[in-house]
């Protein structure tokens, strides 16, 4: 008769004579995947505005963007998308329930998102985004647009040079996000 001790005794040595045994294999991350070659290529952009006409912030933020993207020296901005080889919307956005003159000082709750499409095929091929927070002073709602927007002008030069940004956004005007 097999005595109940031995076996579960000769199962925990054999799980750890197994353990002992195997070799060690930590897990790697995998390598990047490439980036759309027209991130890199591109030469001629064109910048759309996919936010509010009526909104100051919204045509601020167009106006700096496309500024710091022109300062940038690599591009040349054309006025057709059908001359661009790669087309960049500018989107204004609000988290969805929230005001954006909400009393939560813990929470960013407008972003401002660029997407990356190819002008041919209409497929989005990247798209960045970064936090602002909304001031009830228009002096600090512009220097928080300003720092904003020049933030997705770094993360899009950076992208462009085969180098992308995390997945963070960097902008936390005092306060950090969560």
């Amino acid at each position: 008769m097999v005595n109940r001790r031995n076996v579960l005794a000769v199962m925990v040595v054999s799980m750890a004579l197994l353990l002992v045994t195997t070799p060690c294999t930590h897990a790697q991350d995998p390598p990047p995947a490439p980036l759309p070659a027209a991130l890199t290529s591109a030469h001629k952009l064109f910048l759309g505005n996919a936010g509010d006409q009526e909104n100051a912030d919204c045509l601020r933020a167009y106006n700096n963007f496309y500024g710091g993207v022109s300062q940038l020296g690599r591009y040349q901005l054309v006025a057709d998308p059908s001359e661009a080889d790669l087309v960049l919307e500018l989107h204004y956005e609000i988290d969805l329930g929230q005001s954006v003159a909400s009393n939560d000082s813990r929470r960013s709750v407008r972003q401002f998102r660029v997407v990356l499409i190819d002008p041919h095929t209409r497929i989005i091929l990247w798209s960045l985004t970064e936090r602002t927070n909304y001031a009830v002073f228009q002096s600090n709602r512009n220097k928080n647009l300003d720092e904003t927007v020049a933030t997705l002008v770094a993360d899009f030069a950076a992208l462009t040079q085969a180098q992308p940004p995390n997945n963070k956004s960097r902008v936390t005007h005092g306060f950090p996000l969560h």
